[in-house]
């Protein structure tokens, strides 16, 4: 008897592990309610009924402000939320995102799969994280990075943004994670090297590999750092 309780608890785990609301299919299904259902492979913008993903109809994606940017002020938000949630709820890292949509029409899509991947986890290392995100004008001809003054009044600290994480017009979204002890970048990297590609995502059911990869790579890196910095305080203690 106890036996089989143990078998059915642990199916009732599974079970509630596998949310529809995430996962490979619900981030495939995000990208198409975005992308719409017409495509003229010929042209240039293949997808014109297609739109960006507003940061504001995201659930687990935070958006940047003029106050809440920086390394230092996303690990200070970071740690206030953390220090609200039970220790096995806790996130490992941050993830930054800044993507500027304009491919939202053509092909590649690199922006909005970048963040229906994200939103919906399309891989549940997604989950350790802690997403914060902003939406900038395209910035052709910025180098280095935030040298241009294309944003403006109320706007204007997205330029810098784009400087501090190194925004690179071309490659889809620009990611970058940051270790939340230290505000530091352990990766930096695009939603091209990425294969977070329309093609890609559709060809993988919403499964995103290389995505994946680097995530586990960071929180390796995070993990590491962290039992340092903790030998660290103990030989200093």
């Amino acid at each position: 008897m106890k036996m089989i309780s143990g078998v059915v608890f642990a199916l009732m785990a599974l079970a509630a592990k596998a949310d529809p609301a995430y996962g490979p299919a619900a981030a495939l299904a995000m990208d198409r309610a975005y992308r719409g259902t017409c495509c003229e492979s010929s042209a240039v913008h293949c997808f014109p009924e297609a739109h960006a993903v507003p940061l504001a109809d995201c659930a687990n994606i935070i958006p940047m402000t003029a106050t809440l940017w920086t390394p230092g002020e996303l690990c200070v938000d970071f740690r206030r939320r953390m220090a609200a949630l039970p220790a096995a709820q806790r996130k490992q890292g941050i993830i930054v995102m800044l993507k500027t949509e304009r491919c939202a029409t053509k092909a590649a899509r690199a922006c909005t799969i970048t963040t229906a991947a994200l939103e919906k986890r399309s891989t549940p290392l997604i989950g350790d994280f802690l997403v914060y995100a902003v939406q900038i004008k395209p910035r052709d001809n910025d180098y280095p990075a935030g040298s241009l003054p294309i944003e403006t009044g109320e706007d204007a600290w997205k330029n810098q943004a784009a400087g501090v994480y190194r925004f690179e017009q071309g490659p889809g979204a620009t990611l970058v994670v940051l270790d939340p002890s230290s505000g530091s970048t352990i990766v930096r990297t695009n939603a091209l090297r990425l294969d977070l590609l329309e093609w890609d995502f559709v060809k993988n059911q919403g499964r995103t590999p290389e995505l994946e990869k680097m995530l586990r790579e960071a929180l390796t890196t995070l993990a590491h750092d962290r039992a340092l910095s903790h030998v660290r305080s103990k030989v200093i203690g």
